[in-house]
């Protein structure tokens, strides 16, 4: 592996910009320090609500991140899209979109992108149900495609779901939750009217491990979440 700094993340429902506006959600990000890696969950590509552009880019170039990834989970009747994204500082390739079990919700996506970083990695971005039942079959999926990872991971998102819950336990699997590992202040990321739970995540593992303190982001206020920021350092192999 390479050797660089810390890797800096963060995970962020935006509900499309409607609680504010594209820029002051992107002010928020900047006055927190902006990330290497910049998980969106409720975004939109020409979406019925919000801004309708592409969310996802115009954050990015706000940002001053050049690469982007979307996965759209839901079309609306001007083929506009609602979905995830991830914006990185480094070049995003073998891009995947990945149904997620869905009943009786609407339908959730994972994103899966390789990261071209320093010392290569894969990212996944997520927005889980709001139902029990599904939520638990979508997080079991998350696991196992985490777990198949070869190498560096992160997964990222709003898994609508408390610590220690079996939904985010099944998705978190072997991989290390940020917040529980070095997480300071108060850890509810939902609501920003009436903070009262952890549902938004930053989990990392095979060869990353957290590198800093994780926080909840209590300043940024654009969205009804408040943002997550972790930082992730990778473990040098051992010589054989």
């Amino acid at each position: 592996m390479k050797a660089h700094g810390p890797l800096r993340l963060m995970t962020y429902n935006v509900r499309v910009g409607v609680e504010s506006s594209l820029a002051e959600i992107a002010a928020a990000v900047r006055a927190a320090g902006v990330p290497d890696l910049l998980a969106f969950q409720e975004i939109g590509v020409d979406w019925n609500m919000g801004e309708r552009v592409d969310q996802p880019r115009v954050l990015a170039d706000a940002l001053g991140l050049a690469h982007v990834a979307f996965a759209g989970a839901l079309t609306d009747d001007r083929g506009g899209r609602f979905g995830v994204a991830l914006a990185s500082r480094w070049p995003l390739d073998a891009i995947e979109v990945i149904p997620l079990p869905r009943d009786t919700d609407e339908q959730r996506v994972l994103l899966r992108c390789r990261v071209g970083a320093p010392t290569s990695l894969t990212a996944f971005v997520t927005h889980l149900s709001i139902h029990a039942h599904e939520r638990a079959a979508q997080a079991a999926q998350i696991g196992a495609a985490a777990a198949a990872v070869d190498g560096p991971i992160v997964v990222m998102g709003d898994l609508n779901d408390r610590p220690g819950t079996p939904p985010i336990e099944a998705a978190r699997g072997a991989l290390i939750d940020c917040f529980d590992a070095l997480g300071e202040g108060p850890p509810e990321t939902f609501s920003v009217a009436d903070p009262h739970r952890r549902i938004d995540y930053v989990f990392v593992g095979g060869g990353l491990v957290p590198g800093g303190p994780a926080r909840v982001v209590r300043a940024a206020r654009a969205s009804d979440h408040f943002p997550l920021a972790a930082a992730a350092v990778f473990v040098p192999e051992r010589a054989a």
